[in-house]
């Protein structure tokens, strides 16, 4: 009976193990979306070229990294902006800033990239919406 708990007791260790890297994982590739955000009526797509959400609210912190094909080399954004502040900090596979806005009202912009992106978003009570994409 001992035996069989400590093989129980193993595996879960294992499976927590293995969790964990993959989590450190995805997070040192860039694979997903990370947030510590309230968000109140956010319907938004983290898709693999492109990220957007309209919300009712938006609070906190959030990173999305965006992977333009070869031929892609611009990302445009479009900030709509009806309450609140949000800041949006786009960094490049080596961790050049490449663009960086502090509260952004309506407005869109277009910039120039080369390879992965990292997008860091951060509201203070904003409601609106984004739209980061690739274009060619």
């Amino acid at each position: 009976m001992m035996k069989y708990k400590e093989k129980s007791f193993q595996s879960t260790v294992l499976i927590v193990v293995v969790i964990l890297v993959l989590i450190a994982a995805a997070n040192f590739f860039g694979i997903g979306t990370m947030r510590s955000a309230t968000r109140i009526g956010y319907v938004g797509h983290d898709g693999w070229r492109n990220w957007s959400a309209s919300y009712t609210m938006l609070d906190g912190k959030m990173k999305h990294t965006i992977h333009p094909e070869d031929m892609q080399k611009t990302l445009h954004v479009e900030v709509v902006t009806e309450g609140g502040s949000i800041s949006i900090k786009m960094k490049d596979a080596n961790g050049n800033i490449v663009f960086d806005e502090d509260n952004i009202g309506t407005s869109t912009f277009d910039i120039e990239t080369s390879g992965k992106i990292v997008v860091f978003i951060e509201a203070d009570n904003h409601k609106g919406s984004f739209n980061i994409a690739t274009t060619k």
